[in-house]
């Protein structure tokens, strides 16, 4: 009736339950971090792509020969990419 193994392997097996779990943890946290740093390179790439074609629409800006149609490509540019997401 006194069997002195069944404490032990009540523990064990909680031991080996905990450790499974925060492996599962790491496992997701890792996949979160992957996916996070991924977002970020996409959006950094998207958000200098767009910068890119505003500066390319301020040079051509630059490049009329008044400096009363230099300001209105200017304000109608930056009009534009107010008012683009």
């Amino acid at each position: 009736m006194n069997n002195p193994k069944a404490p032990a392997f009540r523990i064990r097996n909680w031991r080996v339950t905990l450790i499974g779990a925060l492996v599962g943890l790491l496992i997701a946290l890792a996949m979160a971090m992957k996916w996070l740093a991924e977002f970020q390179v996409e959006a950094a790439e998207e958000r200098r792509s767009l910068e890119a074609i505003a500066r390319a629409a301020q040079m051509r800006c630059f490049e009329l020969a008044s400096h009363r149609a230099t300001e209105a490509c200017r304000a109608a540019a930056a009009a534009k990419q107010g008012a683009a997401p």
